[in-house]
């Protein structure tokens, strides 16, 4: 049964890196709905507020811990976040068994969501303080938050010059990419296509976010490719006249 269709970039600068990108999601009209209709991943259970955000968010290499705790001591206030003051107090950022970090959750959801009925707004208060900076919200957030629904899987294979070949596969965040835990959601916005209602596919929302996943040239290329597949998917055709 067809599920999928991909497509695979080399990177024209770096012979022993490729990407390889799930073109069904990306000419897709997926759209985060957010504030729109989005009632998280624990429907009747949760705080709408928290979309989601109900793990705290895992830091990765690419991530700055300093820099979220620079974030929340100078730029951030009781009056933009909700938890600030517990964030101050016993820290915005933790560990778990492994000894991975992320952002504390507390009552719930990450402590840098604000729940409904807060004064200075629903939602992330990174992405509204990227918004007030006049910033793409990815300059503030953990790499994770700004990816989804976006998701990357790195495999290194062998190279047919006997040297390693980096493979990085960029898809669609579905429910086993959150572990476990993601069977339990009651609802998962990718499962709905109350979600699919965006005027415009994905690779051209999520521009920002997959010029810094693959960087310029690749996304070029991808989105050329992408956008001669629109093209001619959308040309008219007339009936012969005779």
């Amino acid at each position: 049964m067809l599920e999928r269709e991909w497509v695979s970039i080399r990177d024209p600068e770096d012979q022993h890196r490729r990407y390889t990108f799930d073109v069904s999601f990306l000419l897709s009209s997926y759209v985060c709905i957010y504030g729109g209709g989005c009632e998280g991943v624990h429907p009747g259970v949760q705080d709408p507020a928290i979309g989601c955000c109900v793990h705290g968010a895992y830091l990765n290499d690419d991530d700055d811990p300093s820099a979220l705790r620079d974030l929340l001591a100078q730029r951030l206030d009781a009056a933009t976040m909700q938890f600030h003051a517990a964030a101050l107090a016993e820290g915005a950022l933790t560990e778990d068994e492994d000894g991975e970090v992320l952002t504390r959750v507390v009552d719930g959801g990450c402590i840098f969501a604000n729940r409904t009925g807060f004064t200075g707004g629903i939602g992330c208060a990174l992405h509204h303080l990227a918004v007030a900076d006049g910033q793409h919200h990815a300059t503030y957030k953990p790499t994770v938050c700004w990816q989804v629904p976006l998701h990357r899987t790195i495999e290194e294979l062998t190279s047919n010059d006997g040297g390693t070949l980096e493979v990085h596969t960029i898809a669609a965040y579905e429910r086993g990419h959150w572990g476990d835990g993601g069977a339990d959601f009651g609802w998962w916005c990718l499962d709905d296509d109350v979600a699919f209602v965006g005027r415009d596919p994905v690779y051209r929302t999520m521009e920002v976010e997959l010029r810094s996943m693959v960087g310029d040239p690749v996304y070029e290329e991808l989105a050329d490719h992408l956008d001669g597949r629109r093209r001619q998917r959308s040309r008219v055709r007339f009936l012969p006249l005779v």
